[in-house]
């Protein structure tokens, strides 16, 4: 962008530098700027559409995926847009037990659940991070980790789902015909139109949301460090200690297996009003310190497999699993009990950072364990493969998460629909459906023959996953769509597989066409957008 350009800009504005959370997408001197009100905003979008840029709000930068920008230097048509400083207020209404907090979306996650938690509200999982966005969130339909325990129900102002289905009213930025500008709208749970505004991928401009929320819970979170992956991963359902049995107690859990090691990290929250005289009472978040910085065992051992040893993955893993161990010891982190805050947020920005990629693989919950056993068998088959030829593309641990649907009877708004675009949607041809599991595999960024096994691994998700059995989506914050290049490559998951996974085949005012159409409907000069992003939509 030209100095002539940059003179006339409406606010304002400063150069900065952008790099994701992996480090592997990354662009110099883009113009940003920090809006102070909506009014400031909205010059700041209408002089790029004038001037032919593209606008695209920044957070913490904690994704993987390119939605926000291409890796290179080719950004000189880019606008930056921080709203964390100033376009981050709130205000909360208490509605009984439950109540409602209207935020503008540059708000970190952190400060929003803070505010909740002295109203005594909080959600029944989210994200582990704290520096994310709320926009953010929303956008890539961030989640936690969280379905109902055998005896739990749900309480007003729930939700099992991601966090974009407990939006009951939106304010986006749209082009209005009438005025041949951009204006703010408002759009309701019951408009139609609105499901595509819930999970947008990054296609438009959310400034503001209003989210409903539970009455805050205390939880008890367990690390249990003695279970076998042969057990957590059983596809036998009578199988003592299986992933299935925890969830069933607790509702909420997540394995973290690292690689070459028979046992796994294994967390469980469990509803927990009373204290109960073992676990450590806490009261902030972040509360495993020994996993938000590299130990010098940790960084030695990468470098070394980095530097032409790839042998020392085994090692690598045995390692993360015994500082896990001992750090969990060493601070008295095992079995915490506290306010829902301050357990389900776990996640510093200096923890090791890994590239990941991502899967949503809807089901039954009966389904559960068939689902992880198939997951299990198949990733171990591929790393003695690899291994036999002296390669270990996989050098960070297995993440399972299972969560609900976004299931629209959960705000009690009649005519709600599912965000269209969450990879946590209900799937019409199956109602009875109700759990999504999360996959991810972690690596280290530019690990060899670590996008070999992602296109392998992602090509028998699609393949597997099917039929009345399953369905497989993208996580959007993640890798995906892998080729021998570079993830977000193949075209037939860009083009095929990501548009049938999100097709309705029951009403035309949901899935993925509608969806493409009324984002394309409110933005039609592609202000809201990104290479991968018209690559996605133009399918």
């Amino acid at each position: 962008m030209n100095t002539s350009t940059k003179a006339s800009f409406p606010i304002s504005s400063y150069n900065t530098d952008f790099i994701n959370w992996s480090k592997e997408t990354s662009g110099k001197n883009i113009l940003t700027c920090a809006p102070k009100s909506a009014s400031e905003l909205l010059a700041v979008i209408n002089w790029a559409k004038t001037k032919k840029c593209q606008v695209r709000p920044i957070g913490n930068q904690h994704n993987w995926s390119r939605l926000t920008i291409d890796n290179g230097n080719k950004n000189e048509n880019i606008v930056f847009v921080d709203l964390s400083k100033h376009l981050n207020s709130l205000v909360i209404i208490k509605n009984g037990e439950h109540g409602y907090v209207t935020a503008q979306t540059g708000i970190k996650m952190e400060a929003l659940v803070t505010a909740l938690q002295k109203k005594k509200l909080g959600f029944y999982a989210m994200p582990a991070p704290g520096d994310l966005s709320l926009g953010g969130v929303l956008a890539i339909g961030g989640h936690g980790t969280c379905i109902p325990a055998l005896d739990e129900t749900l309480t007003e102002g729930g939700s099992w789902g991601t966090v974009s289905n407990s939006i009951t009213g939106l304010k986006a930025i749209v082009w209005d015909d009438d005025s041949q500008l951009y204006v703010m709208k408002e759009f309701k749970r019951e408009e139609a139109e609105t499901s595509a505004f819930l999970v947008h991928v990054g296609r438009a401009f959310i400034f503001e949301v209003t989210l409903q929320v539970p009455r805050n819970k205390r939880l008890r979170c367990q690390s249990l460090m003695d279970i076998t992956a042969e057990q957590l991963f059983s596809k036998d359902e009578s199988t003592p200690r299986n992933f299935s049995y925890y969830l069933n107690k607790s509702g909420r859990a997540e394995i973290i297996w690292f690689p070459f090691t028979k046992k796994a990290w294994l967390k469980i929250w469990t509803n927990a009003p009373t204290y109960n005289t073992v676990s450590r009472p806490v009261h902030s978040p972040f509360n495993y310190p020994f996993s938000d910085t590299i130990p010098v065992q940790i960084s030695d051992l990468v470098k070394k497999i980095t530097n032409g040893c790839p042998e020392l993955t085994p090692a690598l893993g045995a390692t993360m699993l015994s500082l896990v161990n001992t750090g969990l010891g060493a601070t008295i982190s095992g079995d915490l009990w506290g306010w829902s805050k301050d357990l389900l947020m776990y996640v510093k920005p200096d923890t090791l950072r890994v590239t990941a990629n991502g899967y949503a693989i809807i089901t039954n919950r009966s389904n559960i364990q068939r689902v992880l056993n198939d997951f299990k068998t198949r990733y171990e088959l591929m790393v003695d493969e690899y291994k036999s030829v002296n390669s270990y593309p996989m050098n960070g641990p297995i993440e399972v998460r299972v969560t609900g649907l976004d299931q629209p009877t959960d705000t009690n708004i009649t005519g709600a629909l599912p965000p269209a675009l969450s990879a946590a949607r209900p799937v019409d041809s199956h109602p009875e459906w109700d759990v999504a599991i999360w996959l991810d595999i972690l690596t280290m960024p530019d690990t060899p023959d670590a996008l070999k096994f992602y296109s392998e691994m992602e090509e028998w998700i699609f393949s597997h996953y099917v039929g009345d059995y399953a369905m497989a989506r993208v996580e959007w914050s993640k890798g995906w769509g892998y080729t021998l290049s570079g993830a977000w490559e193949n075209e037939t998951v860009l083009n095929e597989h990501i548009p049938n996974s999100f097709a309705s085949d029951s009403r035309k005012d949901s899935g993925w066409e509608f969806a493409v159409k009324t984002l394309n409907k409110y933005d039609p000069h592609n202000i809201f957008s990104s290479p991968l992003i018209n690559r996605i939509f133009s399918s």
